[in-house]
């Protein structure tokens, strides 16, 4: 008897160290004296679509409310996000709110047919007057009435950052079209394959997982907004995602950039989907895109100049790092919520031909070039 109140006393005191990470002093403490105790010693709305350039037809496409409690995979990761901290006092947070915990039954074995081919390629640089060369050979294509000498110029001037208090959130990523999902990686698609999943695993929030922790590896705190805003109901995602980020922006308002995180949606004339890629580091990347917007009759976006000098800085820093992994910067006549903040963006990873591994590994590359981007911003007086 005594033997097994000696056992559950430390399943209870290791459930303890590991919740507050075994690497810190009090995790390695608790940990033995867990150990111990049981005898044994020791040996992770507005527009809903978006242009998608250098496609034939294409799409941004793409409410679940999360109870108080949230999920406890999501509690976990906050928990372990904070407190490892101690271990790496370099390291960033994650703070993640809304995380829904819905699981995904579909049976994806039975997609078989053979409905179209998948293209997998690389999109390059653009001739035409409609495309501006950043000073990092980056592109933006220009598709509003703004000559091209206005953007050249503020391509050339660094958005302004909020002087960084220790520990505070620096970067929002949320996404309007949490569902989008990918297809596995192959030479063809099953038109039945379903392009959308309220499973997080599979989806945005996963790609957006890959980027936070990135941001947090380079010393970046980071809220991840994870509600679903397109689900039940599609119409409509951008006014909601629009109250989600408000909310947030509220009560954290020096965050400098706020990211709506989606994928593309790339179908060819002949029916054929496009899968954008790059080779980074011997590892297949999707290519992303920046889409910058910008003002005009119809809705007001003040700050637009300020958000094209985030996409201009964003654009340059990942030639930079990762040659070829972006594609040219969209500067449209858009909304997409980027009215919001001055430090507002949309960013399309990779599209539905391509699989999740790819954009995974575009997120985690993407979380690097926001970090870099953040050392280079120049500092609000």
């Amino acid at each position: 008897m005594r033997k097994m109140k000696n056992m559950i006393i430390a399943a209870g005191a290791l459930a303890l160290a590991i919740l507050t990470c075994t690497g810190t002093e009090v995790g390695k403490i608790m940990r033995k004296a867990a150990f111990a105790s049981a005898g044994v010693f020791e040996k992770a709305d507005k527009p809903e679509e978006t242009h998608n350039p250098l496609s034939d037809n294409s799409s941004a496409v793409s409410e679940i409310t999360t109870p108080f409690s949230e999920s406890i995979s999501s509690m976990l990761e906050l928990s372990q996000s904070e407190s490892c901290s101690e271990t790496n006092p370099k390291r960033g947070e994650i703070i993640t709110l809304n995380r829904s915990d819905a699981a995904d039954n579909t049976d994806y074995s039975e997609f078989t047919e053979r409905s179209g081919s998948i293209s997998r390629y690389t999109i390059g640089k653009m001739p035409g007057t409609d495309y501006i060369t950043l000073k990092s050979g980056a592109q933006v294509w220009n598709c509003t009435e703004i000559d091209n000498s206005v953007l050249e110029k503020a391509a050339d001037e660094l958005p302004n950052f909020h002087e960084n208090a220790e520990k505070s959130p620096r970067v929002l990523i949320y996404h309007t079209h949490s569902n989008e999902s990918f297809l596995p990686k192959s030479a063809w698609y099953d038109k039945s394959y379903p392009l959308r999943s309220a499973d997080c695993s599979r989806n945005m929030v996963a790609v957006g997982d890959a980027l936070c922790e990135a941001l947090a590896k380079n010393g970046v705190t980071v809220i991840h907004e994870c509600r679903t805003h397109d689900y039940p109901m599609f119409t409509g995602a951008y006014y909601r995602s629009a109250d989600s980020v408000s909310s947030i922006l509220e009560k954290y308002p020096d965050i400098d950039i706020v990211i709506d995180l989606h994928r593309d949606g790339i179908v060819k004339s002949d029916g054929s989907l496009g899968a954008p890629v790059c080779e980074v580091n011997g590892k297949t990347a999707a290519q992303f895109m920046i889409i910058s917007c910008c003002e005009n009759e119809d809705f007001d976006m003040p700050n637009y100049i300020e958000n094209f000098k985030l996409a201009c800085l964003l654009q340059n820093a990942a030639e930079e790092m990762y040659p070829g992994l972006s594609r040219p910067v969209l500067f449209d006549y858009r909304n997409y919520n980027q009215e919001l903040s001055p430090g507002a963006l949309l960013i399309e990873v990779g599209s539905h031909g391509n699989s999740l591994d790819e954009a995974l590994y575009t997120g985690e590359l993407l979380g690097n070039v926001i970090a870099k981007a953040l050392e280079k911003g120049a500092i609000q007086d």
